[in-house]
């Protein structure tokens, strides 16, 4: 690596490697008259130049991040060289071999050039496959340009663009388009081999140890390429799930599905491959399917440890969370050196506010294997949770030094750097955590949230979109949108969405999205009951806000819903104060303004008449963030009334705030009828 090092950062930078699995190569551009440069290993996080060539080996994976707000996921036995961008041109890459899979959100013409066909870009996602006589170019989002020298074609979001050697590229619609992108998937694990249990009884002895070892080390595509010493005769089961399931951790589910069928071939109560068949359907989103594989892995084998983390999994898929906890609890009880069992249980543990013991079972997990990255990423959701910033940011960086193709690290830096009040670079991050799982609905979520902040409402729009396409049956996108809509003044819209969320949430207002280690609170704390009042439908906010305190009465939103939904009840005012003050004993940390005038329980005011309330439309950001918010406001009319409204809210780190200032006075309508009110 000494030369790589030596060459030193370029001006511009064109691109940055944040994601290596297997080995990934580099070769630096030699400019004319210059002595060529060879192949070397690439680093994480090592900046590549123009004229630069990537590749990646056999089960190898790579991200790039580059400059111009674009992520490049590259398959195994890709071949991929970058141009520098010339002024008032398009930024140009040749792709040789192998697969691309794109996520750009630049504003300046972008090109991928293949042997056979050349896809012209202007923000969208897609993936570009080469082979030996043809390339092809499938749109997920968006549209661009296929051409070459004998023709061109306008291809849109479902379709695919193919061209074969000498020949106009054509267009088809793709009925599974996701189907091509099974590679990028993200499987997480759950087996935790030590190399005593695993060859206990199994042929082939030193190879498994050799494998497992290496395995354990992090080293995947070496751990796989030492099993090519076993015989293929060797007719044991455990042999061919403990592969596939190093295959599906490297994203290989085209050779881990015959794996599987092997091993059901060979044993058909084998316990651990439905184990593996259940955690690829989680990860597919057929959450019916995997449940019963689950089910039917723990009913195989109810000492099997792999069997109820891959059953948590089904469970958490489902929403059923205290399930799912009691189901990994059961896994440690059964296996207590497992260091996968407890870094599940601290993950679970936290998803239920239970952060003393999450913190207590991700420390037993580090002390059972130091280099586990589900471990260290529990840690960092741990430590946002406390609003210690700093630690959050080393726990996640630390887990994506040990596994750099798991999105979920990266998606907690981003929201670590974002509550730091680094709402770009945050998003970079969430960015990369998309194109490391492109299927996952909660992450396309989460990137949507960070273009709303952004102001950037189509592609938001576009996200939370992709999102509910992705899992139909999550409440949160449904959520997110109808706050956006209803900021920008469609509250008919924002109430459909907001309905469908209630609906898939079992009839339940929602508050948070469904990654439970992040509580969500900018989310949470939006105010409901506004989208209702602002269409006229008082009772049913009223009926909403019951429910949610109902269903959680130690909830602070639900509290703060209700207190909204009074606001226009007639003798009501004493019970709209008292469910404010529960609202802001119970709140946590937030940015969210709180109106001086709902603080006042006998304002003797004209519904209507007074400054216009602060709420959801003037303030809708859903991430907390270090910033400070002024809201105003002011109403004039006859008879000396005037009135105003100001306030002043903000968060720094462990601190919020939230000062308010009103006043409202009038002479009336009669005599004896003036009124001034200052709070």
């Amino acid at each position: 690596m000494s030369s790589l090092q030596a060459a030193g950062p370029c001006t511009p930078e064109i691109a940055k490697v944040v994601s290596i699995q297997g080995l990934v190569e580099l070769r630096r551009f030699a400019p004319a008259g210059s002595q060529e440069t060879g192949w070397q290993a690439a680093e994480l996080n090592v900046v590549l130049c123009a004229g630069d060539a990537v590749r990646t080996h056999e089960r190898a994976r790579a991200a790039l991040l580059l400059s111009n707000e674009t992520t490049l996921r590259l398959d195994q036995l890709t071949a991929l060289t970058l141009a520098a961008p010339e002024a008032d041109k398009a930024s140009l890459m040749d792709l040789l071999a192998g697969a691309l899979h794109v996520i750009t959100r630049t504003s300046r013409p972008f090109k991928v050039r293949t042997p056979f066909v050349n896809a012209n870009v202007e923000g969208t996602e897609f993936l570009v496959a080469v082979g030996e006589q043809s390339a092809s170019v499938s749109v997920y989002e968006g549209r661009l340009t296929a051409d070459n020298e004998r023709g061109s074609v306008a291809v849109a979001s479902g379709e695919r663009a193919i061209a074969a050697k000498d020949a106009a590229p054509s267009k088809e619609v793709v009925v599974h388009p996701r189907d091509a992108v099974q590679w990028t998937l993200y499987f997480p694990a759950i087996f935790d081999y030590s190399v005593g249990a695993a060859i206990a009884r199994a042929p082939a002895e030193p190879a498994l140890r050799e494998s497992i070892e290496l395995y354990r080390k992090g080293r995947l595509t070496e751990a796989i390429a030492s099993l090519q010493n076993v015989p293929e005769r060797l007719s044991n089961p455990q042999l061919f799930v403990y592969r596939a399931g190093l295959f599906l951790l490297v994203g290989r589910f085209d050779e881990a599905k015959p794996d599987i069928e092997r091993a059901i071939a060979l044993d058909p109560r084998n316990s651990d491959a439905y184990s593996l068949e259940a955690v690829i359907a989680v990860v597919r989103n057929d959450k019916d399917e995997a449940l019963q594989l689950a089910d039917k892995a723990v009913a195989l084998d109810p000492t099997s440890p792999a069997a109820r983390i891959s059953l948590s999994y089904a469970q958490q898929a489902h929403f059923e969370i205290e399930q799912a906890l009691a189901t990994v609890r059961k896994a440690v009880e059964l296996d207590p050196q497992n260091a996968l069992a407890w870094a599940r249980l601290a993950e679970l543990e936290m998803s239920t506010d239970n952060l003393e013991r999450a913190l207590d079972a991700a420390k037993r997990a580090t002390g059972l294997n130091p280099e586990l990255a589900k471990t260290q990423s529990v840690l960092g959701f741990a430590n946002l949770t406390r609003i210690d910033i700093n630690a959050a940011k080393q726990a996640f960086q630390k887990a994506i030094e040990l596994d750099s193709a798991d999105p979920l690290p990266r998606l907690g830096l981003g929201l670590a750097r974002i509550r730091e009040g680094h709402l770009k670079e945050g998003r970079e991050q969430i960015e990369i955590a998309t194109s490391l799982d492109p299927n996952q609905s909660l992450i396309r979520s989460y990137l949507g949230k960070a273009y709303y902040e952004e102001k950037r409402d189509k592609l938001a729009a576009t996200q939370f979109g992709q999102a509910k396409e992705r899992d139909p049956s999550d409440p949160t996108p449904w959520l997110y949108d109808a706050i956006r809509k209803q900021t920008e003044n469609r509250p008919v819209e924002a109430l459909l969405d907001l309905e469908k969320s209630i609906e898939l949430n079992d009839n339940r207002a929602v508050y948070r999205s469904r990654l439970l280690l992040d509580q969500d609170l900018a989310a949470r704390s939006a105010s409901l009951a506004r989208i209702y009042r602002d269409l006229g439908f008082d009772q049913l906010a009223l009926i909403e806000a019951y429910k949610s305190v109902e269903t959680d009465p130690g909830d602070y939103s639900a509290h703060q819903f209700l207190a909204d939904a009074y606001f226009d009840s007639p003798r009501l005012e004493i019970a709209r104060v008292s469910e404010l003050l529960q609202s802001q004993l119970r709140q946590p940390l937030g940015i969210a303004p709180w109106q001086p005038q709902l603080a006042d329980g006998r304002s003797f005011i004209l519904s209507g008449s007074e400054p216009a309330r602060t709420g959801l439309s003037e303030f809708g950001s859903l991430f907390n963030r270090n910033q400070s918010a002024l809201q105003f406001s002011g109403v004039g009319g006859g008879n000396h009334t005037l009135g105003d409204q100001l306030v002043v809210s903000g968060i720094h780190d462990n601190l919020s705030y939230s000062v308010g200032q009103f006043h409202f006075g009038t002479d009336g309508f009669r005599q004896n009828d003036d009124l001034r009110k200052d709070i």
